[in-house]
């Protein structure tokens, strides 16, 4: 039996006249499982927390692929891929459009000179036509120059009978009209050059005449002046000094009258001989002209003549080839083919049964028997370096071709598309297996090696000074593993297309970083991609 009762603000329970329990018993009891809940409540909260910001930090970390350190080969070769080119390939024409009515070979095929590469469809072609035009238009213009009536009778008969004059016998006629010509101007210049010459004499002694005419009046209008000035000047009683002074001066002009008349019949009888003279001149000088003129016409028909000949005869010799080709036309019209001109392999094949060829259009290429095939593609500087002229190449694909097969580098030059960067690798190739325009694949250089450390290339890094991997090195913490990246110098002592053979402080079974989302330095903290 239990009963309650109250002492002193306080509740006691007694059963069976014991007592149980009181609230002055159970206080303490309820601070001490307050304060270890709250703690608990505390640590819950602190571990969430770090939880979520080591979450979160990692979301901030670059994120990094690697790939762990392993033995393996290393194989320094060179690969590159080139379409191979014939030496001088024998390219296949018409020189008429015609249509396919079969193809007797297919690429790939070895064909000796003569035979069949195509049948063709008995059909007169387009060119036949238009040439048939074409003599048409050569006749017509050759028989209207003939009879335009400004070819001499002689030019005509020469012309149609066939025959030609030659260029030496053309140069031994101009030279002979030139020569007449020559000389008939040379004494059409003389003729004129003693005209000039007669008429600037005449003058010259005109000249003088009329000088010395003009002299003996301006001395008798002194002589005049003076005797009236002596009237002036000299006493008029001295009679007989005024006298004498006058008789001076009348005999000075009495002088003048008398040189003035002599020159009065000097120049006319000047005159008289000058114009006889130059009379005679002028006839002579008519006379060339009228030899020169007809010089310059015998040399002007001359040349016309050759000129018409040359012509006419530059015509009738189009009317002959033209006439050839329509015949060489019509026998390849009837029941042709397209024979091999040439002895190799058929590399192209153009044209299939039914198709059109038009004039001077490729229709197939053959390889010519003894000829070399060739091959080139672009590598690096570096890569060239390594490289020497004979050096053999293999085809990647070897399954591909058989025991015959040979490539042999020949050249290395500067790429044209980049001549500081590259160099352009050219190879013989020889095989029964490879036709022109196929494409091939080759490598050169060394044999796979095995090595104990061996990264991908992306895994090298490139510093300053020297060339280094990042390793990532695990930590532990509470949280679980952390990464970090550390920097290891390598030496690289063989490289290929893909990896690279070092030698490092290292053990050989790390992992390094061989890409990341953003850059990674030295002892930064990663996160791993697969986690």
């Amino acid at each position: 039996m239990s009963d309650l009762f109250s002492k002193d603000n306080d509740v006691v329970e007694v059963v069976d006249g014991n007592v149980v329990s009181s609230s002055r018993d159970k206080k303490p009891a309820n601070k001490k499982d307050m304060i270890k809940n709250v703690a608990i409540a505390f640590l819950s909260v602190m571990l969430i927390l770090t939880f979520f910001s080591n979450t979160i930090m990692n979301y901030t970390l670059p994120q990094v692929a690697t790939q762990q350190i392993s033995r393996g080969s290393v194989s320094p070769q060179i690969r590159g891929t080139g379409t191979v080119n014939a030496e001088d390939p024998y390219n296949v024409t018409l020189k008429e459009t015609r249509k396919v009515s079969g193809v007797a070979v297919k690429e790939g095929s070895h064909v000796e000179i003569g035979d069949v590469l195509f049948y063709l469809e008995d059909k007169e072609s387009d060119e036949l036509k238009t040439a048939r035009e074409n003599l048409e238009k050569l006749e017509l213009a050759y028989e209207q120059s003939l009879f335009s009536g400004d070819v001499p009778d002689d030019v005509i008969s020469k012309v149609r009978s066939g025959n030609t004059t030659s260029y030496d016998s053309y140069q031994i006629q101009l030279k002979a009209v030139n020569d007449r010509y020559d000389a008939a101007k040379a004494v059409a210049d003389a003729a004129t050059k003693a005209v000039e010459y007669l008429t600037d004499l005449q003058n010259h002694d005109k000249n003088e005449i009329e000088y010395q005419t003009l002299t003996y009046n301006y001395e008798n209008a002194n002589a005049d002046y003076q005797k009236k000035l002596i009237d002036y000047t000299y006493d008029p009683n001295d009679k007989e000094a005024i006298e004498k002074a006058k008789k001076e001066w009348t005999h000075v002009e009495d002088e003048n009258n008398r040189e003035t008349t002599e020159l009065e019949t000097y120049k006319s009888q000047v005159g008289i001989g000058y114009d006889q003279k130059l009379i005679e001149a002028k006839a002579n000088e008519t006379a060339a002209k009228k030899e020169l003129e007809k010089a310059e016409e015998e040399k002007n028909k001359q040349v016309k003549s050759i000129n018409v000949e040359i012509a006419l005869c530059d015509q009738r010799d189009s009317i002959k080839e033209q006439k050839e080709k329509i015949a060489q036309l019509e026998k390849e019209s009837v029941g042709a083919s397209v024979k091999a001109p040439v002895a190799g392999i058929v590399s192209q094949v153009n044209k299939a049964s039914g198709e059109s060829i038009s004039a001077d259009e490729t229709i197939a290429v053959i390889q010519i028997d003894g000829k070399d095939m060739t091959t080139s593609f672009s590598v690096t500087n570096a890569q060239a370096q390594k490289l020497h002229v004979g050096d053999a190449a293999r085809p990647q694909n070897s399954w591909m071709f058989g025991d015959d097969f040979k490539a042999t580098l020949t050249s290395i030059k500067n790429d044209k598309t980049d001549p500081s960067g590259k160099k352009l690798l050219t190879f013989k190739i020889e095989s029964t297996d490879v036709t022109p325009g196929q494409s091939i694949a080759l490598s050169i250089g060394e044999r796979a090696v095995d090595y104990d450390m061996v990264v991908p290339n992306s895994a090298i890094k490139t510093g300053t000074t020297s060339k280094f991997v990042l390793a990532v090195k695990s930590k532990s913490s509470p949280l679980g593993n952390r990464y970090i990246a550390t920097k290891v110098d390598v030496d690289v002592v063989a490289s290929d297309d893909n990896y690279s053979a070092i030698t490092a402080a290292l053990d050989g079974d790390e992992f390094v970083i061989t890409t990341s989302n953003k850059p990674v330095k030295a002892g930064e903290q990663v996160r791993l991609a697969n986690e």
